[in-house]
């Protein structure tokens, strides 16, 4: 199949099928917006056998791989004006893009993660970390940002004692069930976005903490960032038995390269295999790595998975997560603003992320034609 940059950027349908939207006012212009909330993906599965099949044992995975589509679900690299070219340029496709965390400058790096999406938003998932998690102001920065089409929350700071950099935030949350996140976790689940945690250590109070949001937010989808990192797959197997909306986000490079690590990738292969519909893979921007190892190591795992397993944990997975999602109220009222002014009458069947890109267009239109 062609290399994987392909994504349809909105589905129109005649007149007449509406869900949500009815007519939209000013220049006779009938829009109407019907969410798409369904998900069929892009299968691989030929072209990873066919990697294997004919597999050159002398070359580098990374090589070997490139073709294939891959997300890194967990990029801080915001403040990078070159960020989409440092990490395509490792055959990475896409990246929840964001910068800093749980603390003020984190407001900053939020507006630059949107900035880059907007720029190339074939590459980018834009994500935000950027609220004060004890102030109830919080709750409106982060609604805002849902409506205004953000795709993903985090990497929030919901436990940290060891991280010389993590464990110093300013909007540092004591445990992951603390402050305002509760309901932060309830705005997410009827947005239907991921919440990236990053918490540590990864056992003892902070996890107890965990296992309580789990079962108190069943709707709310949870990701445990970089889960594997000081770390071991018996730890992680039992949440992932109980609990359904716990996703895993591995850190391949931590395992593969950290002289921290006491694991091989090949350890956490089989809980993957078990659970393959929960893990997907990440680089953390290489923290404690360099940008090569960080890349090279997400290469190295897939080429240990299972042809099915691979393709979800390199794109499906996450892919899922941002392809259910259904447009706002906001980017609906936006859509049919901007289609009024240029006169269209259109029915547009949209998710979140399409309608992030359509908005894109009409405005680009709409300022061409000034």
């Amino acid at each position: 199949m062609p290399r994987k940059k392909l994504r349809n950027t909105l589905c129109i349908l005649s007149l007449g099928v509406s869900v949500l939207a009815a007519c939209s006012s000013g220049s006779g212009s009938n829009v109407i917006v019907e969410p798409l909330t369904d998900y069929k993906p892009s299968q691989e599965l030929d072209l990873i056998q066919k990697i294997r099949t004919s597999k050159d044992t002398s070359a580098d995975v990374q090589e070997l791989y490139r073709d294939i589509t891959l997300i890194d679900i967990h990029n801080h690299d915001a403040g990078n004006p070159n960020a989409v070219k440092t990490w395509t340029d490792y055959g990475i496709d896409r990246i929840v893009l964001f910068g800093s965390i749980s603390e003020p400058s984190a407001k900053v790096t939020d507006q630059l993660a949107w900035d880059h999406y907007r720029k190339n938003p074939s590459h980018v998932y834009p994500s935000f970390a950027g609220f004060p998690i004890y102030d109830e102001e919080a709750l409106s920065m982060v609604k805002e940002n849902l409506e205004q089409g953000y795709l993903n929350i985090g990497e929030i700071a919901a436990a940290s004692t060891y991280s010389p950099i993590v464990s110093k935030l300013e909007w540092k949350s004591e445990h992951p069930n603390d402050g305002y996140l509760p309901k932060i976790y309830e705005l997410a689940a009827t947005y239907r976005v991921p919440v990236l945690l990053h918490i540590d250590p990864p056992n003892g109070p902070p996890i107890e903490h965990l296992k309580q949001a789990l079962e108190q937010h069943p709707d709310t989808i949870f990701i445990f960032g970089h889960a594997n990192a000081y770390n071991m797959p018996e730890n992680i197997k039992p949440l992932l038995e109980k609990y359904p909306n716990l996703y895993i986000d591995f850190f391949a490079g931590f395992t593969a390269y950290s002289p921290d690590s006491k694991h091989k990738l090949e350890d956490y292969v089989p809980l993957m295999e078990q659970y393959p519909d929960r893990f997907m893979l990440s680089t953390d921007s290489g923290y404690g790595l360099n940008a090569s190892h960080a890349a090279h190591a997400l290469y190295e795992i897939i080429d240990l998975l299972s042809p099915e397993t691979a393709q979800k944990a390199a794109y499906q997975n996450y892919e899922r997560l941002i392809e259910l999602q259904p447009p706002t109220d906001t980017q609906i009222a936006k859509i049919k603003e901007l289609s009024a002014k240029l006169g269209e009458k259109k029915t547009y069947r949209l998710n979140k992320r399409m309608a992030n890109e359509l908005i894109f267009e009409l405005e680009q239109t709409s300022e061409k034609a000034k």
